[in-house]
């Protein structure tokens, strides 16, 4: 399977290579105009996808967002602290909260057109929860000066490059990105579901340094990546890190994907490694243009990884997964089930306390193995805006979820010296149930 997959890969690249020559004799528009990649057909379904139209907010070549995405979450366990841990989205309990409100502008690709192609970017500033809870743990910046959570942490994307007219399009950008590791979206509103699985919130949500994506056809794509590390801004060896991706998408109900990545990511080992796969297929079995189930769809995603230590220090198998389906019918209404499942030796990507806390989370030294499952109910009043009523039960084979008592310190606030802090121990538990409904609007 594997060789016939290579063969079908090498003879796409061949004939988008000699389509291109054909049309640059002929004075023919270059491919990626004449036949923009992924442009074929109709992918609002997909999970980690924006399924709106084209955005209100134009001004020439640059396209505007905005994005203003609240929250109210109920933890059953009802936390006085308000911390509900772990999460990267909708961290608080019992609140009216602001999970984010973001403002970007963005120079897509042959925007501004030469005959050597042009410049591509974005910019996209972000405020509030899900900020804190992933770019505000970046543990790199307490090493040495000039790179602080006050600068990074408002940043979700900034990036610039080139975009060249060669095969079906290629960008050369550098800057701070989504990550290409896991299926699911940083946006919420771009996934089936609202809350992330085991197998997104450990692995990461974006990456600092440089990547180039390569359309060989239509529906091919290959980018090859090289960042400063796992979900960071700066980096703790002096090596790089990096890997790439596969997107391949024969036709418009189904898409394939593989991505793999290699870094060093302990602070203090120099001769540890860190090697990741995330693979995930989704496949629409069902599309209608009129009655009352307009669409039926699945998602499976399969990771594997492993991390070494030098030293003695335990090394770790990991994978996980999870298994999605999803149905959308009539007037904006749609329906989620989802199962996640994750397994980690190591406990070498299973979230800890954040980074602000006296605390260390109990029980690093043996195998971590959790899931869980996730239901949601969507409702579009119009492309811009989603309502979502959303329940996630989970379980671990740790205590790993906010008690009663919470993390963060005496009588739920931090404590206010060392021995304040010595009168606290932080209560976690094996299960978790909570309620969320979202509002967010995005133009």
């Amino acid at each position: 399977m594997k060789r016939f997959s290579n063969a079908l890969i090498v003879a796409a690249m061949l004939s988008s290579a000699h389509a291109a020559h054909a049309q640059t004799s002929a004075g023919a528009k270059p491919l990626d105009l004449d036949e923009p990649p992924f442009a074929f057909g109709d992918f609002t379904w997909l999970s980690g996808n924006n399924r709106q139209p084209d955005s209100l907010l134009k001004l020439g070549p640059v396209v505007f967002g905005v994005i203003v995405d609240g929250y109210y979450l109920f933890q059953a366990r009802r936390p006085i602290d308000h911390t509900a841990f772990p999460s990267t989205a909708a961290p608080r309990h019992n609140e009216m909260s602001l999970n984010m409100v973001g403002f970007g502008v963005e120079l897509p690709p042959n925007a501004i057109d030469t005959k050597a192609g042009g410049p591509v970017g974005q910019l996209n500033l972000q405020y509030g929860a899900t900020a804190e809870a992933t770019m505000g743990q970046d543990t790199t910046f307490v090493r040495g000066e000039y790179l602080s959570r006050t600068a990074y942490q408002p940043i979700r994307t900034a990036q610039a490059g080139w975009h060249f007219h060669a095969l079906h399009g290629v960008n050369v950008e550098v800057g701070i990105f989504p990550s290409y590791v896991a299926m699911e979206s940083y946006l919420p509103e771009e996934n089936w579901n609202y809350l992330h699985p085991f197998v997104s919130d450990f692995t990461p949500y974006y990456f600092s340094g440089s990547r180039t994506q390569i359309y060989f056809t239509q529906r091919l794509k290959l980018e090859v990546w090289l960042v400063n590390g796992w979900q960071t801004f700066g980096q703790w060896q002096e090596g790089r890190a990096g890997g790439f991706l596969w997107n391949w998408r024969p036709s418009e109900r189904f898409t394939a994907s593989t991505t793999v990545y290699a870094g060093q990511e302990a602070p203090t080992d120099s001769k540890s490694s860190r090697w990741y796969t995330d693979n995930f297929v989704q496949y629409q079995y069902y599309k209608a243009g009129a009655g009352f189930v307009r669409s039926g769809a699945v998602a499976v995603v399969g990771d594997l990884g492993y991390d070494y230590r030098s030293g003695g220090v335990r090394d770790g198998v990991r994978a996980g997964g999870s298994l999605s389906h999803r149905l959308e019918v009539a007037n904006g209404f749609a329906w989620t089930l989802r199962a996640d499942y994750y397994y980690d030796e190591s406990q070498a990507v299973v979230t800890g306390f954040p980074i602000t806390s006296p605390y260390t989370r109990p029980n690093q030294d043996g195998a971590f193995s959790g899931g869980g499952l996730t239901t949601t109910f969507d409702y579009w009043p119009s492309p811009w805006t989603l309502l979502r009523l959303e329940y996630m039960h989970r379980m671990a084979n740790i205590p790993f979820f906010s008690g009663h008592n919470g993390i963060t310190g005496p009588g739920g606030v931090q404590p206010a010296s060392a021995d304040a802090a010595a009168t606290f121990t932080p209560e976690l538990r094996r299960t978790d149930d909570r309620i969320v409904l979202n509002a967010t609007l995005r133009l």
